[in-house]
């Protein structure tokens, strides 16, 4: 949906442009940094007129309105213009140089945002230092303009500001027994908006604080750890409070910790390394900068921050010690949280949906990594055949092809793609005789995307129904159960791979939408991988559920409450391409997605007492196959259940240790009917436990009929929810 331009969502762009230089989107924290930017009155005027300047420009242009709307064209041109007028006496020129600045501030954000983007980086502060450091050069011929002296006269320009009351509580700041470390620590927070006093820093400090604890918590260590790298290396650390360098140590310290990372132990102690470079690229910035006479200004953390990330990306292996933040979230301790409760169905909704290739119940003989012939570059394979209850693949005394229970059974098409490969014409083997002259059989080889393939080898002989070339639908059958090849017996092998050969080499990859029989109740599996041993079904989705949790954009449901009241819901999608659901009357919003084989919730914003946040916590996480007894498991992001008292601790212990859990579950209980259902009936539970003991618990009865008509029922609180759609 087109973003239109209103008076409320440009200055929404313009908050977000200065909360963004500390990577925020919140715009109380905006607005305090606005005012801030104000204790210096030119530079707060030119600041503004800047990031004025810059966002009416992309909008006038057309440029990207997700990046426009979350400040990212407009933080740039901010620090251009703080850095104007902090630096140059105000005037009818300087302001012409300011609006030029931010038109040049934007146009290499839009390049460093392009360029960038093909290699996974952010463009960071880079476009305000080639801008700002231009200006500077060029005014150099500039007779016009003058440097600024205000700075001499700190007491005249507060007292401007507020007054002799300002003037007295700046005295009173300035005497204070205050910690030089702290001092310095505060005079750089200001620094990072062209202030140069502690009280602005306060202030900053503050709402850093009130944005995220994770973030101030590594401002403060990461400033911590380079004191003492100054003291070990006799360096002068008092040279911070007075040059605008300080900044680059905390800008570096919540880029790394938990902006682009997601925030751990390992996190903070990536960033102790960091920063002693982040010092020695300062150190030496400076000294080749002072032939231009120029300041560094945020240069090492930029160079810092950009040069680890690259490093990161560039890993074969990707484990679960270092995590890049996947999901954009609006603070580290959300991306934290969604890291610890990510459902395998989350974190694989951007892979295309392989699904079994056999109908029914199949046993897994060999799994990834097998005993017999799933080694090395082929281990990531799985070897299909059907047993019976005492787990023998034959009857009778399993010398004949036709004794074996998978033998001739179809094979079907695991997802739609094309036919890329065949080969066929290879004879069956006997029992116990294998074909190492054709390791493969007749096989079939269908490419599903541009780098995914299926492989479907051991097939029988003449019974392959399709031709190199065509286009196959998922579930469409395509051949049947052999034993050619190096096949002793009947079975169905079966790999994905990157690429079209017969035999490639096999990905790990994980199949879509199975069950696993077990000797108790199935389990429904959205995600995964199936195991040596396992039992496994292809899972069936259910009409009734895939009617009523079909929620695509344009879709109203009316709701009435256990009070007779009603309002309407709307669904839409967002700029980010996201769909919600959102009730207008009551300004709340949940966000999920929906596939074919389930919805999923993914956040909730607004007041927890309205009526869709029943909604959201009782259908949090839903697969649309219904098993009888089968339970679906999740957990929830603790903050959206917690009071913020605990969720204030919690955030931050988050990095090291998290004691906030919400758990929550989902039972398939019945159906009105086994054959010709019109009504099912679900259970779901939310659990809080705090430090792995019961604290909180909601429990919900569940009914959808046919016509989509739903009812929730909430026991602790008897809230009742009648949802209809329209």
């Amino acid at each position: 949906m087109p973003v239109k331009f209103n008076i409320k969502w440009f200055i929404n762009t313009i908050f977000n442009s200065y909360s963004q230089v500390f990577f925020s989107e919140n715009k109380l924290f905006g607005i305090l940094l606005l005012v801030i930017s104000f204790f210096d009155l030119e530079a707060g005027f030119y600041g503004l007129l800047s990031v004025i300047t810059a966002n009416l420009t992309a909008y006038i242009l057309g440029f990207d309105r997700i990046s426009l709307t979350e400040g990212l064209y407009g933080y740039n041109a901010l620090l251009v213009g703080l850095g104007i007028g902090y630096l140059f006496d105000p005037g009818f020129v300087l302001t012409a140089i300011v609006i030029f600045g931010a038109l040049l501030t934007l146009f290499i954000t839009v390049s460093f945002q392009s360029i960038l983007l093909g290699y996974g980086l952010p463009f960071l502060s880079l476009p305000f230092l080639l801008a700002l450091w231009f200006i500077l050069l060029a005014t150099k011929d500039f007779n016009s303009i003058e440097f600024s002296e205000k700075s001499i006269y700190v007491y005249n320009e507060l007292y401007a500001v507020g007054g002799k009351n300002l003037v007295d509580f700046y005295i009173w700041i300035q005497n204070f027994p205050i910690w030089q470390p702290v001092k310095i620590y505060l005079l750089s927070l200001a620094a990072i908006f062209f202030q140069t006093n502690v009280i602005a820093g306060l202030l900053i400090a503050f709402g850093l604080l009130y944005y995220s604890r994770i973030a101030f918590t590594l401002s403060v260590t990461g400033f911590a750890v380079v004191y003492l790298f100054y003291y070990f290396i006799g360096a002068d650390f008092s040279a911070l409070g007075y040059t605008f360098i300080g900044f680059n140590y905390i800008l570096t310290s919540i880029a790394v910790g938990g902006i682009f990372v997601i925030a751990s132990f390992r996190s903070f102690f990536w960033t102790v390394l960091l920063l002693p470079l982040t010092v020695i690229f300062t150190a030496g910035l400076m000294h080749i900068f002072r032939v231009w006479n120029l300041p560094v200004y945020a240069l090492p953390f930029n160079l810092t921050v950009l040069l680890f990330i690259y490093v990161l990306k560039q890993r074969r292996i990707r484990h679960g010690k270092l995590i890049d933040s996947f999901v954009k979230q609006a603070t580290p301790e959300q991306s934290l949280y969604l890291h610890h409760i990510i459902t395998e169905e989350l974190k694989n909704k951007n892979y295309f949906p392989i699904h079994l290739p056999v109908k029914g119940n199949w046993y897994i003989n060999q799994g990834h990594n097998g005993a017999y012939t799933h080694k090395d570059k082929w281990q990531h394979a799985w070897d299909f055949v059907i047993v019976d209850e005492d787990r023998k693949q034959f009857s009778g005394t399993g010398d004949l092809l036709t004794d074996y229970y998978d033998w001739d059974k179809p094979v079907f098409a695991p997802a739609s793609g094309i036919v890329a490969e065949i080969k066929d014409g290879i004879p069956d083997n006997i029992i116990g005789d294998i074909n190492t002259a054709h390791n493969w059989g007749n096989t079939i080889v269908i490419k599903h995307t541009e780098s995914l393939y299926s492989q479907l080898s051991h097939l029988k002989e003449g019974s392959i129904m399709v031709q190199k070339g065509d286009f196959v639908r998922k579930g469409q059958r395509i051949g049947k159960i052999g034993n050619s090849g190096h096949s002793p017996y009947p079975h169905l092998h079966f790999q994905l791979q990157a690429t079209p050969y017969i035999g490639s080499e096999t990905l790990e990859y994980p199949l879509h939408n199975y069950i696993v029989n077990t000797s108790q109740n199935p389990v429904l599996v959205n995600f995964g991988i199936p195991v040596e041993k396992e039992v496994v079904a292809p899972a069936h989705v259910d009409v009734i559920l895939s009617n009523a949790l079909h929620l695509i954009p344009g879709k109203k449901l009316s709701v009435t409450n256990e009070n007779g009241r009603q309002s309407i819901w709307n669904v839409y999608k967002d700029i980010w391409n996201q769909t919600y659901i959102v009730d207008r009357k009551h300004k709340v919003s949940a966000y999920f997605f929906e596939n074919e084989s389930g919805l999923f919730q993914t956040n909730y914003y607004g007041n927890r007492q309205a009526d869709l946040f029943i909604f959201f916590s009782a259908l949090y996480n839903v697969n649309k196959a219904f098993y009888k007894h089968t339970k679906v498991t999740g957990s929830i992001r603790p903050d959206l259940f917690f009071n913020k008292s605990l969720t204030l601790l919690q955030d931050f212990a988050a990095p090291f240790y998290v004691f906030l859990k919400t758990e929550f579950s989902l039972t398939y209980v019945d159906k009105d009917d086994e054959y010709l259902a019109d009504t099912v009936y679900l259970k779901s539970q939310i659990t809080g436990k705090v430090f792995g003991r019961y604290k909180r618990q909601m429990d919900f009865d569940i009914t959808i009929h046919k016509s989509g008509d739903m009812e929730i029922k909430m026991k602790q609180t008897g809230k009742k929810l009648k949802i209809k759609p329209e």
